[in-house]
């Protein structure tokens, strides 16, 4: 595992999802960026998950975004890591 490339792509994944402002496209390309390269890394499912969206804060909300919003990201996350991993690897 290399924590500090992770760590870069956490502050990334915040800094695109910010930049993404709402667009669902823009968002689920920072997603799926954050599990491709989290994965590179070395990452279990649960620790991308874990700081996607258990830990608090998590990412969608160092993004600025709160409520419904987080909601929608989270759905996404788990989607796409489903797609990735397999069902039951993210809950």
């Amino acid at each position: 595992m290399d924590w500090d490339k992770f760590r870069k792509l956490v502050n990334d994944t915040v800094s695109r999802l910010h930049s993404a402002n709402g667009d669902r496209e823009k968002i689920e390309s920072a997603i799926r960026h954050y599990l491709n390269q989290g994965y590179k890394y070395v990452m279990s499912p649960m620790i991308l998950w874990d700081y996607f969206a258990i830990s608090s804060p998590g990412i969608p909300e160092r993004a600025g975004y709160c409520g419904v919003e987080c909601e929608q990201m989270v759905a996404i996350f788990d989607r796409l890591s489903k797609e990735k991993f397999g069902q039951g690897e993210s809950s």
